[in-house]
């Protein structure tokens, strides 16, 4: 489930930026937005006034050019950018879909926005709008990040028969040029041009493991 119809984080966010390698160090990669109040993130507009294209492709080349499936990645990503992206979600999820097909992640994405409705969405926030979410799509289980701690309930979902698990990310160590010390949290494009898709698909498949609440 996409969370397209909640409001967009102010400032700099994850929707709109994310972190590659470049001689060894972290370097961001910025989407340029058009910015207006109280804007949903299906809303965020890209400002194609800016050349962003030619200047991530840039970059990113400077940044893998030596690495070992540069030549198969860089065609990749170069197909990608290749689109003509209206918003920053649409950018972000049809990249996401694309480099899943590669990685054979047979996951079905599904926009809240088609399923909560303008009304229930006023109505509706924190653990009870994901519960909600959870039932329309007719949820078993409940996958949770560690960061909504403060809001979250899970005896609530047990009620509803949904089972509840928390998410522990483990930063499985790959790896990556020149970088003589590893850094985590990169782009999926990091490991990709390290390791290409196949390998890439079994660090992946390897690097996440649920706590069951009880």
């Amino acid at each position: 489930m996409v969370f397209d119809c909640v409001q967009a984080p102010r400032g700099k966010s994850w929707l709109t930026r994310n972190r590659i390698l470049l001689n060894g160090n972290p370097l961001w990669l910025t989407l340029p937005i058009l910015r207006s109040a109280n804007q949903k993130i299906n809303e965020v507009k890209i400002n194609r006034e800016v050349n962003y294209k030619t200047k991530h492709l840039g970059t990113i080349k400077q940044a893998y050019a030596r690495a070992e499936y540069f030549k198969e990645i860089f065609a990749f990503v170069e197909n990608l950018y290749a689109e003509d992206y209206e918003n920053a979600s649409s950018f972000s999820l049809q990249i996401i879909k694309a480099i899943c097909v590669k990685l054979k992640i047979d996951t079905e994405f599904i926009g809240v926005s088609e399923i909560i409705s303008d009304d229930e969405l006023s109505r509706l926030s924190g653990n009870s709008l994901i519960l909600e979410i959870c039932k329309k799509g007719g949820a078993n289980d409940y996958l949770s990040g560690m960061g909504c701690l403060d809001f979250i309930q899970p005896d609530k979902f047990k009620e509803e028969g949904i089972s509840f698990k928390f998410q522990k990310l483990l930063h499985l160590e790959y790896r990556q040029q020149i970088a003589t010390v590893f850094q985590p949290n990169m782009s999926v494009l990091d490991i990709l041009f390290n390791l290409g898709f196949e390998q890439s698909a079994d660090i992946i498949g390897r690097g996440f493991f649920f706590d069951e609440v009880v």
